[in-house]
């Protein structure tokens, strides 16, 4: 079949983050089984350019015509955007017929869809709660009846679309609850690739040290208070215990309003504890991962996630995660057995969860580890594909009826 993805970035781009990881992954897969794929993706230019086997990429421009003008003017170029994308759309179409087309909620990228194409939404996150997991205090009772226009308009994608689904359970039921629509769920594909590692951040800062590694971007979204709070706890009661954090700075936001960068934070930690909280700064995967495996756990203690690749890499390098209950984490790891997990937003729950690790005996920590890893089977992208190309069928067919 030809299959479309309507997305507002891609790896061909100069920004990409998670969605266009995902893209290059399934369109990859597509591809791989006889499918022609094309991506229609938000750019700095026009244009078009071909992209590993089988895979067509069309530039459309981005517009900030109105963006200074508050939230309303975003709001505005969001839609010309994704007017944009369905003009595109309808060209490609006109060029060679399109089976179906993937298009994401994020941005409301989807929002003018073509009606005589079947259409799914891939819903990978819902914008207040993500955009309330970054302040001082989050309530995640309040975030599901919170509606802004930015909602409004991706909620809006979500109920028009023929089909629509999520890659975690988490994501499928917050944003069920909020568009009053069911959506099945589908895993993404994880790409056990082989890479060349590079230990030299490993053995420079890290070698002999016990340490707990906290992998993922710093802010409170993903937990890095939990781990600045907690350090005083297990710092005194471990004096051979280390905490390390590697990732993009994006700064704590501050009872105030404030925002204070996280690096600052962690280097008077370093001083304060005698150089046991290290900040890496952000690590390539050929740094990163030597320092995965070698770590006692990795730290993800998310408000609000999505599957992360952190925490899937992680289990892959048969490294013990310690994630947060309500989070998407107990979709991939059973507490005490493959991994464990925590009370949301807890600094005693989290000190908790490194207790019963550090109590542990090595035996013990390697088997919990060899069970992360055999987990990760089931993302294997074969499996994947199968699932999703049925969603895909089945969605076709019921359009034609």
């Amino acid at each position: 079949m030809h299959i479309a993805y309507i997305t507002s970035e891609f790896m061909t781009e100069k920004l990409h983050g998670g969605l266009a990881t995902y893209l290059d992954n399934i369109s990859a897969v597509m591809s791989e089984h006889e499918h022609e794929v094309t991506i229609i993706t938000l750019s700095d230019r026009a244009g078009r350019i071909s992209y590993k086997k089988g895979i067509e990429v069309v530039r459309v421009p981005e517009t900030f015509v109105h963006s200074a003008e508050g939230v309303i003017g975003k709001a505005k170029d969001e839609l010309m955007n994704s007017w944009n994308m369905s003009r595109a759309l309808w060209q490609e179409n006109r060029i060679k017929a399109i089976d179906i087309v993937q298009t994401a909620n994020y941005r409301a990228i989807g929002f003018f869809r073509n009606y005589r194409i079947p259409t799914v939404i891939r819903a990978s996150s819902d914008s207040a709660f993500w955009r309330n997991a970054e302040q001082f205090a989050f309530d995640y009772d309040r975030t599901l009846k919170e509606k802004t226009l930015e909602d409004y308009l991706e909620l809006w994608c979500v109920k028009h679309a023929d089909a629509v689904y999520a890659p975690s359970r988490f994501c499928a039921s917050v944003i069920g609850k909020r568009s009053r629509r069911k959506l099945s769920v589908i895993e993404s594909p994880y790409f056990n690739r082989e890479c060349k590692t590079d230990d030299s951040v490993y053995r420079e800062k890290l070698a002999g040290k016990k340490y707990i590694l906290f992998n993922s971007s710093l802010s409170r979204l993903k937990g890095t208070h939990i781990g600045i709070e907690a350090a005083e706890k297990l710092l005194k009661k471990y004096p051979d215990l280390y905490l390390v954090y590697a990732g993009y700075d994006c700064g704590l936001r501050q009872k105030d309003g404030n925002i204070q960068k996280v690096s600052n934070i962690l280097a008077g930690q370093n001083k304060q504890y005698e150089g046991r909280v290290i900040y890496l700064g952000c690590l390539s995967h050929e740094e990163l991962f030597p320092v995965i495996q070698r770590a006692l756990a990795c730290a993800l203690p998310s408000r609000v996630d999505n599957l992360p690749n952190s925490a899937i890499e992680a289990m892959a390098l048969e490294s013990i995660v310690i994630g947060t209950y309500g989070a998407s984490f107990e979709q991939l790891i059973r507490n005490k057995e493959n991994g464990l997990l925590f009370q949301r937003d807890s600094v005693n729950a989290f000190v908790q969860a490194v207790d019963y690790l550090l109590n542990l005996s090595e035996d013990e920590r390697i088997q919990m580890g060899k069970k992360a890893a055999d987990s990760m089977e089931r993302l294997e992208p074969e499996q994947v594909y199968q699932r999703l190309i049925s969603f895909y069928e089945n969605t076709i067919r019921n359009c034609k009826r």
